[in-house]
């Protein structure tokens, strides 16, 4: 059976926020493995990437809600505004009680970087890269 290392897939979560946004799809995907032959139990799956979800935005790392593209802001994203338990419950009610409902919640909610989150990432990225970012249009959201 397939068990994510914790903080390898924190950090990979930290470093992915610089170049997208994150879906509770792709954090359920960390923990599910790279073979479903081998994944762990769908309730251990979702253990994680409920406590994960948790710990990335109770640490201020990321925020929740829903991407909004617009011409004016094609990185739009509403955040939700409401505290991290009330989130949480929701996130639990469809990923949870609608688990073999796969599109009812993959996209449900999605986490972006917070300034915090977004400076973690760079200081990760940076002891590998030190010039930072380089790819095609990336630039900082946060000075």
């Amino acid at each position: 059976m397939y068990i994510a290392d914790w903080e390898d897939v924190k950090e990979g979560l930290i470093l992915e926020g610089l170049m997208d946004l994150i879906s509770l799809g792709w954090v359920h995907g960390e923990f599910f493995g790279p073979d479903s032959t081998q994944a762990p139990p769908p309730a251990h799956i979702q253990k994680m990437t409920l406590r994960m979800i948790r710990e990335l935005v109770s640490e201020g790392l990321f925020v929740l809600g829903i991407p909004n593209p617009t011409k004016a802001d094609p990185a739009g994203f509403d955040e939700w505004d409401v505290p991290l338990d009330e989130a949480m419950a929701k996130i639990d009610k469809t990923y949870v009680d609608n688990y073999d409902d796969r599109h009812s919640w993959d996209s449900m909610v999605w986490l972006t970087h917070t300034a915090k989150g977004e400076k973690l990432a760079l200081e990760i990225y940076r002891q590998d890269y030190p010039e930072g970012p380089t790819w095609p249009g990336w630039k900082p959201r946060f000075n």
